[in-house]
């Protein structure tokens, strides 16, 4: 690298912002992973890395056809970029607290089937938190697992709420609570009419199933790993009509396929193995630390399931 004046340790806007970036690409594992994450293209990226390299004066990768690995020096950087993108947001909570008001805006992503069986618990703490902050702007999406964990990793969701992902270094994930999962039919269905005590594994498996493109638990994920996946719904609405139309088995949380239950459109396949529990998280980026809003919003959401489940 060529010789030029040493770092100083005086950090401009746009240092901080590279050093953001550099945390991206060494969470994601490189340049070309951190594409998605950052919204650039490779050249872009590997750009920004070199300009910071130039202002540090040291190499902090080597990138190339060997892969990416980080140097001792930039492992260093990257320790303290961590630590110091903490401590930036903690000194932004301190002044939003100084202010004793927030006036921001946060972004929650939550699984949509989450309205049947959690709704109560969120909606009193989202109340909650209107009453104490109501000039706090809230976003609230409910969608699919998939969705909500690429939103946190990418930035553009603060919180997710969301069962059956899959383990993530980059995200901070806090259990919350179950989801009780069954497998059901339509009332079409060659199953429908059938008893279960009289179902054998085989029979079961013989027909299409919808996959629901996330991770499972791993004694549920036994349970389904041999059937025939010949569909795929990402979201809890999608599956269901697969499952209505009769032509498919799914995978379903009990509360929210029950009204469908209690009107004959549909019925749990109950043998044995065939339920499951799902941990439910709430979910952020590791590297960027939720601001105060964001913090006080969790809390509350884990105080009301806490007090739910003592209740």
């Amino acid at each position: 690298m060529p010789h030029q004046r040493m770092f100083r340790g005086r950090l401009s806007d746009i240092d901080i912002a590279s050093l953001r970036e550099f945390i991206e690409i060494v969470e994601a594992g490189g340049i070309t992973a951190a594409e998605g994450r950052l919204g650039k293209g490779k050249s872009a990226i590997s750009l920004g890395l070199s300009r910071l390299e130039s202002r540090l004066s040291m190499r902090l990768c080597e990138r190339g056809r060997s892969g990416f690995r980080l140097t001792e020096q930039g492992q260093m950087v990257h320790s303290a970029a961590v630590e110091l993108m903490a401590e930036i947001a903690r000194f932004s909570d301190f002044i939003g607290a100084a202010a004793s008001r927030l006036e921001d805006e946060i972004a929650m992503f939550a699984d949509d089937s989450f309205l049947f069986e959690f709704g109560e618990p969120l909606a009193r703490a989202i109340a909650r938190m209107h009453d104490r902050y109501p000039n706090l702007e809230l976003n609230l999406r409910m969608t699919s697992p998939d969705q909500i964990l690429a939103s946190v990793l990418e930035g553009s969701a603060d919180l997710g709420f969301t069962a059956l992902i899959a383990p993530n270094k980059a995200l901070v994930a806090t259990p919350v609570c179950k989801e009780r999962m069954g497998i059901f039919c339509g009332r079409e269905h060659p199953l429908f009419a059938r008893d279960d005590a009289a179902l054998t594994m085989d029979e079961l498996r013989r027909h299409g199933f919808v996959a629901a493109e996330v991770a499972q638990e791993p004694a549920f994920s036994d349970f389904l790993g041999g059937f025939r996946i010949a569909a795929t719904a990402p979201t809890i609405l999608s599956r269901m009509v697969l499952v209505l139309s009769s032509r498919y088995l799914g995978s379903l949380p009990l509360a929210f396929a029950a009204p469908w239950v209690e009107r004959g459109e549909v019925r749990e396949i109950a043998v044995p193995g065939s339920r499951g529990a799902n941990t439910c998280y709430l979910i952020h980026r590791r590297a960027r630390p939720l601001g105060l809003g964001g913090s006080i919003l969790r809390s509350m959401i884990l105080d009301e399931f806490a007090r739910e489940a003592a209740g």
